[in-house]
């Protein structure tokens, strides 16, 4: 416990660093205690570490560039060379859910024709890519992440049988898809407000 009660007298004020002027300190002044700065250590040749750390530099960035020219670093070759094949040879054969009798009925809505479906197709082309990124990536949880934070949020819009791009199909084929969202153009006044490089 520190004895805040000493007097004057009693308080040490000897300089522990050893520098008589503490702003008399050189930074770069050799540590006497240092027992490697007198040269004692033969295994310290600092021309020749440094020389050692620029070559293994050196050597990096040539296998790097050799791995470029090798294609290592290239675009991975996908499973499915399509979106429509990974529809077809994935998607419709893995994702298996309840489907009710007809869309907005009852249960989840799918239409055997979802290319007829921009929204759903759109939706399908991006879960595709991000399934084969997952798929030819090193880290072990990135399909885990891909089904997590990609497929489900889709599957929930996809499959929705109340207001979903196929909430109103039906065996039969007589639905489509509902019709585009109603569009004008913009007041050219309000383009200059907005404009697209913003």
């Amino acid at each position: 416990m520190v004895n805040l009660s000493a007097t004057d007298d009693e308080w040490q004020t000897d300089d522990e660093t050893g520098y008589e002027n503490p702003y008399d300190y050189d930074p770069n002044a050799a540590d006497e205690n240092d027992p490697t700065v007198d040269g004692d250590d033969p295994s310290l040749d600092l021309d020749e570490d440094t020389d050692a750390i620029t070559e293994d530099e050196d050597d990096e960035l040539e296998d790097v560039e050799a791995d470029e020219e090798d294609g290592e670093l290239a675009e991975i070759e996908p499973m499915y060379p399509t979106y429509e094949a990974w529809v077809e040879g994935w998607f419709t054969q893995v994702i298996r859910r309840k489907m009710g009798p007809g869309g907005g009925e009852s249960g989840l809505a799918w239409d055997a024709r979802w290319w007829l479906y921009p929204e759903v197709a759109g939706r399908l082309k991006s879960l595709w890519f991000g399934w084969e990124e997952a798929r030819a990536s090193d880290k072990a949880s990135a399909m885990s992440n891909w089904w997590i934070h990609q497929l489900d949020p889709h599957l929930r819009v996809i499959f929705d049988s109340d207001s979903g791009p196929m909430s109103h199909a039906k065996r039969d084929g007589s639905f489509s898809g509902w019709p585009a969202l109603p569009y004008e153009p913009m007041p050219p006044s309000l383009r200059d407000e907005y404009p697209a490089d913003s």
